[in-house]
């Protein structure tokens, strides 16, 4: 999905059986249900506002020594390995990147766009929105520590992987292209990623682990790299991407211990 009202307009047609007046037009009910209108401009303006402003993942690091000590060296080693290039760190937000706004310019077309309505900004960073909150540096610049480059990459051995797709949805429907497959997918963001099983591109891993090991492609020389590792190290490893959750509600602050108390002094997450 290109934008938070486009994810919004599909789903509540594609899981909810409620159609948008915008994407389907005033006083139709094309799923013949004997409800017309059923969402209108501001029901779905208010579910993508609601998204927008949800507080950011964090990171919990237990007060256990053993445990903290693991997740710094996990975290050298993800990065050693090659891990972090293309798992980003963070991402810089452009001018005015802590400013959310509808309708947004990256709506696509089927979506309500720009002047088609009064527009609504929101400070993403206000401190009236529930914590935790992104904010801006001295510079006016907004780090997002969402952990990936947002590109596509190969990440199959070829269209015989078993982690390869069989379709390419990129491609138009029925073409040979289509039924070729697809062996590139975006980079997963790790934000939040111990929240949200289960886990790789089509959600066939089960654990942190397997999904490492079912790297290829592009990413075959950090697989080998992270096997290579001394155990202890994989095990590592494993405990940094452990520790990168969705944090509990009413939680204040990105970096916390397993109480959700704040965490002071730590550069975690840069």
């Amino acid at each position: 999905m290109v934008s938070l009202r486009q994810f919004s307009n599909n789903a509540f047609n594609h899981h909810h059986g409620m159609q948008s007046a915008e994407r389907f037009g005033s006083g139709k009910d094309p799923d013949g249900d004997g409800f017309a209108d059923e969402l209108t401009r501001a029901d779905i303006t208010a579910v993508t506002i609601f998204q927008a402003t949800l507080p950011v993942p964090g990171q919990v690091i237990p007060r256990d020594r053993e445990i903290e000590a693991a997740i710094a060296l996990g975290e050298d080693r993800f990065t050693e390995i090659g891990c972090s290039d293309c798992h980003l760190p963070s991402l810089s937000l452009g001018p005015h990147g802590d400013q959310y706004s509808e309708p947004n310019p990256y709506n696509p077309p089927g979506n309500l766009q720009p002047g088609d309505a009064p527009e609504l900004v929101v400070d993403l960073a206000s401190r009236s929105l529930p914590l935790p909150r992104l904010r801006p540096d001295r510079r006016g610049v907004v780090d997002v520590p969402a952990y990936t480059d947002l590109k596509l990459h190969q990440m199959c051995d070829g269209p015989e992987d078993a982690n390869a797709e069989p379709l390419d949805m990129q491609q138009a429907a029925g073409s040979a292209g289509f039924f070729a497959g697809n062996c590139r997918f975006l980079t997963r963001k790790l934000w939040g990623v111990a929240s949200e099983p289960p886990y790789f591109h089509h959600g066939k891993c089960t654990t942190l682990r397997e999904a490492v090991l079912a790297h290829a492609g592009e990413a075959t020389m950090s697989r080998q790299a992270f096997a290579g590792l001394p155990a202890a190290d994989r095990d590592a490893v494993i405990e940094f991407l452990k520790s990168l959750q969705i944090l509990p509600p009413g939680t204040r602050s990105l970096v916390v211990d397993e109480h959700g108390r704040p965490r002071p002094g730590l550069p975690r997450p840069r």
